[in-house]
């Protein structure tokens, strides 16, 4: 099962030609802690069609709830293998008593792009085109679509600088905690995606 789902997560990667994200979205590492819970979907043959991991949430040393972290889909899996695996978990999260199931969040997408309420910032117009143009390579507005299909209530994230001359530095910062292991070649495949939009 483990061989199965490394060859699924290569396979992702592989794909897109570039490297995993890091920062809020999980890799292999990261399945390996042992209270991270692992859901997987096989078939009668064991043959792994998706694979899940929920990171646990504490408060006060309780587990209060869990965070979506890792999603990986077999090429050949069953379409929805992802609803059933984030479905099941909703249903042992309530069974295990916990407070809430959180679908983490979906970088650079913005939930209130739509909503008709304007509070957006020059950096969020920023982040906003950074989210555009990398869309084509890395999916972030998908990926929100596909969690709003569940009805989550969705939080806004902040970030609080002490004045723009902060921003480069900042960009840089996140720039690497995204993409920390970025070669220069995948760096220059990244920079040709872009200006072919």
């Amino acid at each position: 099962m483990t061989s199965q789902i490394v060859e699924i997560s290569e396979e992702w990667v592989a794909d897109k030609g570039l490297p995993e994200m890091g920062f809020t979205l999980g890799g292999l590492d990261e399945l390996k802690d042992p209270e991270v819970r692992l859901l997987v979907a096989l078939d009668a043959d064991g043959h792994v069609h998706g694979v899940t991991s929920w990171m646990p949430v504490f408060r006060r040393g309780q587990l209060v709830g869990l965070t979506l972290d890792f999603m990986r889909r077999h090429s050949d899996g069953f379409p929805p293998v992802m609803e059933f695996l984030i479905a099941s978990a909703a249903l042992s999260a309530r069974e295990d008593g916990l407070e809430f199931l959180s679908l983490s969040g979906a970088p650079l997408a913005s939930a209130t792009e739509n909503s008709g309420t304007d509070e957006r910032g020059a950096l969020d117009d920023l982040l906003k085109l950074l989210g555009q143009v990398l869309e084509p390579v890395y999916g972030f507005r998908s990926l929100l679509s596909f969690k709003t299909k569940f009805q989550p209530r969705h939080r806004p994230m902040y970030m609080v600088f002490p004045d723009a001359t902060a921003l480069p530095g900042i960009g840089l910062a996140v720039s690497h905690a995204y993409l920390p292991n970025m070669s220069f070649e995948q760096g220059r495949q990244l920079m040709s995606r872009i200006l072919q939009r």
